[in-house]
């Protein structure tokens, strides 16, 4: 049974956080007990001396997500770089031996854990492996955030196939952030085109939300959104998947 899924992304910036909030939301709507991982977050504010996990946090509050900081996100690192590179500034070693660990405590208190991933699928996380390895250890099939506009087709078909390439199952596509920018030709004809020739649904496509705050943990919208215009069905568990 399917006991999590992997939110990816294009690039960093996408809108994986929001994303991965609004999926939580709305499987919680559904009955389901949810939890949530971000194994690596990099670019941590110190804050009072503590080293905040802005996206952690995010969710924390906007989903009423309350285990334990460091199952949902083990590693909080201060440097705004690749995970490779931020854990090697602070002597830390990202292991994923432990990260998959953490997972299967946070899916003993979950009938299914969304797991966020950082940045894209070839982002470092340490000396020899890449974000492709975690999900493969995982053991997840993966949904991938996109952003609407020009030159989000290459971006996506080069994620989905990678994806495919090294034996990770896609889910489909979430494009993010619709309207933010002015909406032109390629905003419109961008999702039939990466489903053609990606061969994988594109899930649905999430609004700007104007009522969205980051900063303040706010996303009054935002479970409406995702319920109106995102696939949930395609997300839910299931008893065909293997997972950790």
């Amino acid at each position: 049974m399917r006991t999590g899924i992997f939110i990816t992304g294009t690039d960093t910036g996408v809108g994986k956080t929001i994303a991965s909030a609004g999926l939580i939301l709305a499987l919680k709507a559904r009955g389901l007990n949810v939890g949530y991982m971000k194994p690596i977050e990099t670019g941590c504010p110190v804050l009072d001396g503590e080293v905040v996990a802005q996206d952690t946090r995010f969710i924390r509050e906007v989903c009423g997500i309350r285990d334990d900081l460091d199952l949902m996100c083990p590693y909080r690192l201060k440097a705004a770089a690749a995970p490779s590179i931020a854990s090697r500034l602070e002597d830390i070693h990202v292991d994923l031996s432990f990260i998959v660990d953490q997972y299967f405590q946070l899916s003993l208190l979950h009938e299914v854990v969304v797991v966020e991933g950082v940045g894209g699928l070839m982002v470092p996380l340490n000396n020899s492996e890449v974000v492709t390895d975690l999900i493969l250890q995982l053991g997840l099939e993966t949904v991938v955030v996109a952003k609407p506009g020009l030159g989000t087709i290459n971006h996506t078909l080069l994620t989905v196939n990678m994806a495919k390439m090294m034996g990770i199952a896609v889910t489909g596509v979430v494009i993010n952030g619709f309207g933010k920018e002015a909406i032109g030709l390629p905003e419109r004809t961008n999702p039939d085109e990466i489903q053609h020739f990606g061969n994988v649904p594109v899930l649905g496509i999430l609004p700007w939300m104007k009522d969205l705050d980051y900063q303040a943990c706010k996303a009054p919208s935002l479970l409406s959104e995702f319920m109106e215009r995102v696939d949930v069905n395609t997300m839910l568990p299931r008893d065909d998947e293997q997972g950790y």
